[in-house]
This record gives structure tokens, C-alpha cells and sequence, in this order.
């Protein structure tokens, strides 16, 4: 199988598993406009306290499974969540600023700790509008944070489409 068919394969879901030499492609979960992590206004993702990787400013209401693997955390306030994929990169994935204020207002689950996810499952729904109204800004965050492991290829900024590529993952030697 080529490389383009086999990407192609994996971005339409048919082929979830890392390739063979170990790299990982991470979706993006939301439809919006990506951009590097050091572009988003909390400083905790720009500076990649949390490790490294892309943020997408959402145009959409729903969240989904950016990879293949397990769901590792589910925060009460159902605005963030950690996944373990596949290839054993560490995600979180943050829906907007300080959304955490909100105890859960404005979003809703539909999947649970523990959980095995597919790349493209809906993972989350949020009232887009609701948090702006409220001044929230939405860019959200999705980070390795066990990057160190990685070497990333990311994708340039700009339009994004659940399923379209953010970043690969390639292992590092160790």
C-alpha cells in the first residue's frame, strides 16, 4: 500500500492502527482554524507547560476522538479530556479558557472514563454561541504531553475538518 493510500485509508477511518515505523497521525477534533500552541492566550499551553502540539479555534459545537485509544480522564466539568492513543501519546484536549468556571454549564459528555474511543467519535458537545456570549475564548488545545517521547510533524495553521490531519507522531529513539 502506498503512503498516500495509506494515509488516505486512516484519515477516512478504515486504518486506525500506527503505521509500521511506529508514527501516529493526530486529527483534528473540531471543525475551525488551527493554529501552533504558542499562538493560544493561556500561557500554560503557549509556553508548553502541558507539552506540545496544535489548538484549533472552533467553528462547530462538537468534539471528537482525534485518534484511536482509551479515554483516561474525563474532568467533572466535561470541557477537557485525556486519551490515551494508540501509539501511546499522552492527549489532553481543553475546550476554551477558563471554561473550567463553568462546572460543566454548556457542555455535554458522550463518553466516559475508560472508554475504548475510534478516531471520529463524538466525544463532546458544547453551546458554542452560550460561550461567547459569556466572553469565553474557545481556542482549544490539543497537546502531547508526554511529547518528549515524539517527534511532531505538524500540519500548517489554517482550515481544519474533524478527521483532517493536525499532527504525526514519529517515536524517538531511545
Amino acid at each position: 500500500m502506498s503512503e498516500k493510500t495509506s494515509l488516505f485509508s486512516r484519515l477516512l477511518g478504515r486504518e486506525n492502527a500506527p503505521d509500521p515505523d511506529g508514527s501516529e497521525i493526530v486529527a483534528s477534533p473540531l471543525d475551525g482554524e488551527s493554529a501552533d500552541i504558542t499562538a493560544v492566550a493561556d500561557k500554560t499551553f503557549a509556553d508548553k507547560i502541558l507539552g506540545d502540539g496544535m489548538a484549533v479555534i472552533p467553528t462547530g459545537n462538537k468534539l471528537y476522538a482525534p485518534v484511536d485509544g482509551t479515554v483516561e480522564n474525563l474532568l467533572d466539568s466535561r470541557h477537557a479530556l485525556c486519551i490515551l492513543s494508540a501509539g501511546g501519546a499522552e492527549l489532553l484536549i481543553h475546550v476554551g479558557r477558563d471554561t473550567v468556571t463553568l462546572n460543566g454549564r454548556h457542555f455535554t459528555a458522550h463518553v466516559r472514563e475508560g472508554e475504548q474511543v475510534r478516531r471520529g467519535q463524538l466525544l463532546l458537545e458544547f453551546d458554542r454561541e452560550a460561550l461567547l456570549e459569556e466572553g469565553f475564548d474557545l481556542a482549544t488545545p490539543v497537546v502531547v504531553s508526554n511529547s518528549a517521547r515524539f517527534v511532531m510533524e505538524k500540519s500548517a495553521p489554517g482550515a481544519v475538518s474533524p478527521g483532517g490531519v493536525l499532527f504525526r507522531l514519529l517515536p524517538k529513539d531511545e
